[in-house]
């Protein structure tokens, strides 16, 4: 089930449908009921914040419950909603910003995506590579980056309501892990491992 079918949900639903994947889609937009029709989606209209339009969905035989909708608001209720009375739904839900991540996973999301984060993290390792860092270290660099800032998001949702100054101190440190594992793994890289990643710089390099 996806709740919401605008730019970033419609991506979703287009690489589910490529994979097989059958969705339903729930939306409040009169204008997408027909079009999505014809691209054969089973459509439900009407808020998905409302239990009556999750049961008619047949959101108790559902796997998954994709919410995507662009109301910040809206996509927490869906959330507390779908994990209060489907509990076996896995969510996955679209942050606004890090603040809305953190209430989305105190919320019960099992997987969060801030919706610049993923771009943001693609035109860093574009930048990298346009500074002279070669393609498989720029890669592994955003993973990394990616992994430990998921890390710190679970645990900065469940600490957010401490005091001030032990949160900016927490934030200082994990940045300064990051830095460190980053240091570390590029010392790691053996210059064959990167080579074989990168073709276009071993064909130079044998030139």
């Amino acid at each position: 089930m996806i709740a919401g079918f605008g730019r970033f949900d419609q991506i979703v639903g287009r690489l589910l449908a490529a994979n097989g994947c059958k969705a339903t889609i729930l939306d409040h937009n009169p204008g997408q009921i027909e079009m999505l029709r014809r691209f054969g989606f089973k459509i439900f209209y009407g808020d998905a914040s409302r239990i009556e339009l999750l049961q008619a969905a047949r959101a108790a035989r559902a796997k998954l419950l994709v919410v995507a909708i662009d109301e910040r608001d809206t996509i927490l209720e869906v959330v507390e909603l779908a994990r209060k009375r489907f509990p076996h739904l896995k969510i996955l839900a679209r942050a606004i910003d890090r603040s809305h991540a953190y209430e989305l996973i105190r919320r019960g999301a099992d997987g969060v995506q801030r919706e610049t984060f993923g771009s943001a993290l693609e035109m860093g390792m574009e930048a990298l590579k346009l500074l002279g860092v070669r393609s498989y270290k720029a890669r592994r660099a955003a993973l990394t980056f990616k992994e430990h800032d998921e890390e710190a998001l679970r645990e900065m949702a469940f600490a957010e309501n401490r005091d001030e100054t032990v949160l900016i101190a927490r934030s200082r440190q994990l940045a300064q892990q990051l830095e460190q594992l980053l240091q570390t793994d590029d010392q790691e890289l053996t210059h064959e491992v990167d080579l074989a990643w990168d073709i276009s710089a071993l064909r130079q390099d044998r030139g």
